[in-house]
């Protein structure tokens, strides 16, 4: 009897009021909706920040040769080629806690296919370990390099999309027979 009075009192507060009643509703149902949007929001770019941060390899260790400097002014890491690839070996044989050593020589050039061209932000040199370090198992077409092909200097590469899209038209199929026959140029 009591729970009764009480659903009736509301019920009759709720008509006498209907556009208050709608508006206290709508501001109810538009703040707990604002809430899980802005949690979603959250944890989806959460989740995107820790993707970033393990593709860059959050446990990797870079270790860049010295730095030139000339009247004061500094030409950045590696600007002095004071590590080889003997110091490589040297650290995957002695160093318990690494799991992988990959050497890297990097450069900027310009490459060439035809009449087409395109400068990479940069063009790595490696060996298959460095796959395995960025944690590059799967391609999305062809098939990663060997460590015989480094040792034969094979004509090699993986090439990523921006370059299959700026030099050969997007045809991957194209990429992956002349792939071979493209050259930096000098």
């Amino acid at each position: 009897m009591k729970y009764y009075r009480t659903f009736k009192t509301a019920l009759r507060g709720l008509r006498r009021n209907v556009l208050r009643a709608a508006l206290t509703t709508l501001g109810i149902v538009i703040g707990v909706g604002a809430v899980i949007a802005m949690m979603e929001i959250g944890n989806g770019s959460s989740i995107a920040v820790q993707r970033t941060i393990a593709s860059m390899g959050a446990n990797n260790l870079m270790i860049l040769p010295g730095t030139a400097a000339s009247g004061g002014v500094s030409f950045g890491a590696g600007s002095v080629m004071t590590l080889t690839p003997q110091d490589a070996d040297a650290l995957a044989q002695n160093a318990s806690a690494v799991g992988s050593v990959a050497p890297v020589v990097r450069a900027r050039t310009q490459v060439v296919y035809g009449n087409r061209n395109w400068v990479p932000m940069a063009l790595y040199g490696t060996t298959p370990a460095y796959l395995q370090v960025r944690d590059w198992t799967t391609l999305a077409e062809g098939e990663a390099f060997t460590e015989r092909e480094v040792r034969n200097a094979s004509k090699v590469c993986l090439i990523g999309a921006t370059l299959v899209r700026e030099l050969f038209g997007g045809d991957s199929r194209l990429a992956r027979r002349s792939a071979s026959k493209m050259s930096p140029s000098p």
